[in-house]
């Protein structure tokens, strides 16, 4: 009985750090944006790229996407 207890509580630990490790990674794969305002006040300028979303260009946020931008 104590084995069944010990087996199902080692296997809801294991499920709970399977799930951590999956939520980080997806949070990682995903493209960093800034806002508007970020992009400006970290000294760089919003570009419209040729895919017709708009990045940050130059400053603390080079190169990083610009979220609720026309056109995205």
């Amino acid at each position: 009985m104590r084995v069944r207890r010990l087996l199902g509580l080692a296997l809801a630990t294991l499920t709970f750090a399977g799930m951590s490790v999956t939520t980080s990674i997806a949070a990682e794969s995903a493209v960093p944006q800034v806002s508007w305002a970020d992009c400006k006040y970290g000294n760089g300028s919003p570009v419209k790229h040729s895919a017709g979303y708009w990045y940050c260009k130059g400053g603390t946020y080079d190169g990083q996407r610009i979220y609720g931008s026309a056109g995205y």
